[in-house]
C-alpha cells in the first residue's frame, strides 16, 4: 500500500498548523481581566454573642463600696456607746460684756481714766450739731495741750456720759453749751468756763486748777 502523502495535502496541512497556532498565540497576548473580590454579606442577626458565665466575680472598683464613716463618741462607763453620723456643732462664742460707761466715783469712765494718768483733766462740753461748739472743743483741746494736762471730750448727745457728768457736777442745773469743766485728782472739779474759751483762757485755767481749792456745790 503506498503512504505517499500528495503535495496539495501536505500544503493544507501545513497551512491548518500555522492557523492553529497563530490562534493560541493570539489568545496568550489577551490581557487578563481583573477578578472582583467576593462580595461578602454581614447579617446581624448572625453575629456573635460573648457568653459570661455566671460564677466570674465582678471587678474590685465597683463590687467594693466604700463604708460609710461614722463617729464614735465613748460615754462615761455604766453608759452605753452612742455613734453619730454629723459632726455636732461648735459652741457659740460668749459675747463680750458691755464696757462700764461710769465709775466708781460717778465721772464718766473716760474721765476718770484720764485722771489716773494726769493730775489736770480739761473737760469740753459740747454739741456735735453746733458749728460754735466745735470750734469751743478745738480750742479747749488746744489749751489742755499747752498746759501739758490731759483732755476729754463730752457730748451732750451722750445721754450716759452727760447724764453722769450732770449728776457728778451737782447743783441742779444743766451743763454748759459749750463749756469747759476743770478737775483735778482725784475726783474734785476746781474750774467751770460757761461758753466760749480760747486756747490761751484755758490754758491759764488749767494751771491755776493745780492749787485752786474745788468748786462749791460740786459732786464727789
Amino acid at each position: 500500500m503506498d503512504l505517499t502523502i500528495s503535495r496539495p495535502v501536505r500544503i493544507f496541512a501545513l497551512v491548518a498548523l500555522i492557523a492553529a497556532v497563530g490562534g493560541g498565540a493570539m489568545l496568550a497576548m489577551r490581557p487578563k481581566q481583573a477578578v472582583a473580590p467576593p462580595v461578602v454579606s454581614h447579617d446581624a442577626s448572625a453575629q456573635l454573642t460573648a457568653v459570661v458565665p455566671h460564677n466570674v466575680p465582678k471587678s474590685t472598683a465597683s463590687s467594693k463600696a466604700k463604708p460609710p464613716v461614722v463617729v464614735t463618741t465613748t460615754r462615761p462607763s455604766g453608759t452605753s456607746a452612742k455613734t453619730s453620723t454629723t459632726p455636732s456643732a461648735p459652741a457659740a462664742p460668749a459675747k463680750p460684756k458691755a464696757a462700764q460707761a461710769v465709775a466708781a466715783n460717778g465721772l464718766p469712765m473716760a474721765i476718770a481714766a484720764a485722771l489716773r494718768t494726769h493730775k489736770i483733766v480739761v473737760v469740753s462740753v459740747f454739741d456735735p450739731q453746733s458749728q460754735t461748739d466745735a470750734f469751743s472743743y478745738a480750742e479747749a483741746k488746744a489749751g489742755a495741750s499747752e498746759a501739758g494736762s490731759g483732755f476729754v471730750g463730752v457730748s451732750l448727745l451722750d445721754s450716759v456720759a452727760a447724764g453722769a457728768l450732770t449728776t457728778a457736777v451737782g447743783g441742779g442745773g444743766l451743763l454748759p453749751s459749750p463749756g469747759v469743766l476743770i478737775y483735778r485728782r482725784p475726783d474734785a472739779l476746781v474750774y467751770r468756763i460757761d461758753g466760749f474759751a480760747d486756747r490761751d483762757t484755758v490754758a491759764q485755767a488749767a494751771a491755776i486748777s493745780v492749787t485752786a481749792a474745788p468748786l462749791s456745790g460740786a459732786g464727789g
